[in-house]
């Protein structure tokens, strides 16, 4: 059985990988997620996994379930079970595709959209932390950059 770490003992963990992206983004992205699973809880969600659906379906695009698996980056399985918990809490509703009856189409309801505005409040609270002592121009940038490495296609795009 491994030895517990303490925080103190994962910080210095951190601290030796300080040029490998990989490393770094999935750390921050842990920090990010503990912070908000614990805010998901306080508002009576699962974890931030539901926030991300939420936040997905209130653009209000029409996605079947395997785009917004994509979408969100969870896997097809996991996704229905999140939104399975999502709709017998009424925030989604799921409808079949009038082109193929095999398809269904998740939309947030309106109680969804209630929820997915108050966790938003959350969510920028979560990344005002994360980002404390970042100026804006960084934080800024560092968006920027994180749009482009997670999506390349629109990068792509952007610079033609």
């Amino acid at each position: 059985m491994g030895n517990p770490t303490s925080d103190a003992d994962e910080l210095a963990l951190c601290a030796g990988f300080p040029r490998d992206l990989t490393f770094l983004v999935h750390a921050a992205a842990s920090r990010m997620t503990e912070d908000l699973d614990r805010a998901a809880v306080e508002i009576g969600l699962k974890d931030a996994r539901d926030w991300l659906v939420l936040a997905a379906l209130d653009d209000g695009r029409p996605r079947t379930q395997l785009e917004l698996s994509r979408v969100v980056c969870v896997d097809k399985t996991t996704l229905i079970s999140v939104l399975d918990r999502l709709e017998k809490r009424e925030l989604v509703a799921r409808t079949v595709d009038p082109t193929d009856r095999r398809v269904r189409i998740p939309q947030i309801t309106a109680a969804g959209r209630r929820v997915y505005a108050k966790f938003e409040k959350a969510r920028e609270a979560a990344e005002t932390n994360a980002l404390d002592g970042v100026d804006e121009a960084d934080r800024s940038l560092l968006l920027n950059l994180l749009a482009r490495i997670a999506n390349p296609q629109d990068a792509a795009l952007s610079t033609t």
